[in-house]
């Protein structure tokens, strides 16, 4: 089943065998989110610009609980267990709620320690649980920054995209190694994230990560990993390497791309350059000195330790954007990308 929110302030469901709506869950304002509980389908959560928090039950079409928050409602997520959820909204404001037995109850406040000087650019624009965490989650807001949080401990930050009007949500990716994420100059952009980090043990401290890399992708708004696609890619990169590794050697191309003149080869660039001219990273293995860039536009300490590490070998990412095209960008050898 799929749920979709709307600015004709409705929910609807859906089958994804089917073209009709199964059932339609009204509101006073512009649905801006919405989630299935992780683990009972039968109810969602949703948020609205009417500044409401609500749980729902789809069986009865009705209400199970509301909170008013007296702010619109941006962002909203369960946690895996279904336990809790935790609601952004345009002021900033990251709440965490009690959802056990399907009711909402006020736990907490968490700080993201949002400067005062983007006061006008706030809002919370989406979360993600990192995979195989209950507590650590990926927030991601218009001020152009993207935050880890650990229960209500602010671990890191991140930076380097833009995202000041849009409903740009980050997600993770390889098992939580990396971080990806739309922005709106047209670009998608990857961090790496260490699962390791702590709160600074001092205060108002968190540490911030600029150094990424990034691909170009026209109107881009979306911007997800496949799932388990590097693992099935790792499997068959296995196999095939030597074939791909002496395709680039003798005929300049791999993939069923076009041959490729020497000085048409795109170079792996660091930081805030992109992958290459439409795609992904090269594969760890045919990173040589004559392929990589000369030089970067920034430098950040620890450059050397930013090429591709095997994770990221045959990392799909799906994205899409403004001109309704679904696009796939694949991390394996050439960059090859597919139009839907």
């Amino acid at each position: 089943y799929l749920l979709s929110s709307s600015m004709d302030k409705t929910v609807r469901l859906w089958h994804m065998s089917s073209t009709y709506c199964l059932k339609s869950f009204s509101h006073s304002d512009y649905v801006t989110c919405i989630q299935f509980n992780p683990v009972d389908d039968r109810y969602f959560i949703s948020g609205s610009l009417d500044e409401k928090v609500r749980i729902w039950s789809i069986p009865k079409r009705e209400i199970v609980d509301w909170v008013d928050l007296h702010e619109m409602i941006t962002a909203a997520c369960y946690s895996p267990d279904g336990q809790s959820a935790l609601i952004g909204s345009h002021k900033g404001n990251c709440h965490v709620y009690d959802t056990s037995d399907n009711m909402l109850c006020y736990k907490k406040q968490i700080d993201l320690q949002l400067k005062k000087k983007r006061s006008s650019q706030k809002k919370i624009t989406g979360f993600q649980f990192i995979p195989g965490s209950s507590s650590k989650v990926i927030v991601t807001s218009a001020d152009s920054r993207i935050r880890v949080v650990d229960g209500f401990e602010l671990l890191h930050k991140f930076k380097g995209f833009q995202n000041t009007s849009s409903q740009i949500s980050a997600c993770s990716a390889a098992n939580g190694r990396y971080i990806i994420s739309a922005s709106e100059d047209s670009r998608v952009y990857i961090w790496r994230y260490s699962d390791d980090s702590k709160p600074s043990r001092k205060k108002n401290i968190v540490p911030v990560t600029n150094t990424h890399e990034n691909f170009r992708c026209e109107r881009v708004t979306v911007a997800v990993a496949w799932p388990c696609a590097g693992a099935r890619m790792t499997n068959r990169a296995i196999s095939r390497k030597q074939d791909n590794l002496d395709s680039v050697a003798g005929n300049g191309h791999v993939l069923g791309s076009e041959p490729a003149k020497e000085d048409e080869i795109p170079a792996v660039q660091d930081q805030s350059n992109n992958l290459c001219n439409n795609g992904a990273t090269w594969p760890e293995e045919l990173m040589t000195k004559t392929k990589q860039s000369p030089k970067s536009n920034t430098t950040h300490p620890g450059d050397v330790d930013q090429a591709p590490s095997p994770p990221a070998w045959g990392l799909v990412i799906v994205t899409a954007g403004h001109d309704g095209q679904i696009r796939t960008y694949q991390n394996f050898g050439f960059p090859s990308i597919t139009s839907i």
